[in-house]
């Protein structure tokens, strides 16, 4: 995340690190290692960074679901520190399959507290790696606060459930605008729209 767009270590199991006052001529990033493989790349992250001697200072929250470390009271933290730094690195924030209370998880209540509406992915080629499609460089954008990521379901009758789909003429044309900028800025010449009627 940055400014607003979208283990084997044992830092899963460290409170809070917050930099009161981090070193002149360095930056703030936020870090959520999360879940899964997600607090080992991490750790991987800070150890090039420190090697490599790169001016950046991680305020690290540990949100987690599944090993009981989140709250309103970490998501509010996690939030204002977000705000602070304008960069966030995050990793998996691994959702229940049992889950009970809000129906949005604090991954997607995130997304909504900071208006992170639009999910940026970069798919390119590299040379040397050999894959199933070759020369490929394209960008997908996608609007992740609206439709299913709605989150209003609730049981009609007994055995019933109703999924509300909410799509709004305004946060449409907020992501149509934003990949018209984005292919602006970036010198691409051509926008696809591709739509996901099929599934609901």
């Amino acid at each position: 995340w940055a400014g607003g767009c979208s283990s084997s270590s044992d830092s899963a199991l460290l409170p809070t690190q917050t930099e009161t006052a981090r070193p002149e001529g360095t930056f703030q990033v936020t870090m959520l290692p999360g879940d899964g493989v997600g607090p080992e790349l991490m750790h991987a992250v800070k150890e090039v960074f420190k090697a490599a001697s790169v001016p950046v200072v991680f305020d690290e929250h540990h949100l987690s679901e599944v090993q009981n470390m989140a709250s309103e009271e970490k998501l509010d933290q996690v939030v204002d520190s977000m705000k602070e730094s304008k960069v966030a690195l995050i990793g998996k924030i691994h959702t229940p399959m049992e889950y009970k209370g809000e129906l949005a998880s604090y991954d997607m209540r995130l997304r909504r507290k900071l208006d992170l509406f639009a999910n940026v992915v970069h798919v390119k080629s590299l040379p040397g790696y050999k894959t199933r499609h070759n020369n490929l460089d394209l960008v997908i954008i996608r609007e992740q606060t609206e439709g299913e990521y709605s989150s209003l379901e609730h049981e009609s009758a007994k055995g019933v459930i109703e999924c509300l789909k909410i799509i709004t003429r305004a946060k449409s044309q907020r992501i149509a605008k934003f990949a018209f900028d984005f292919a602006t800025k970036k010198g691409r010449s051509k926008v696809t729209a591709v739509h996901k009627a099929n599934i609901m």
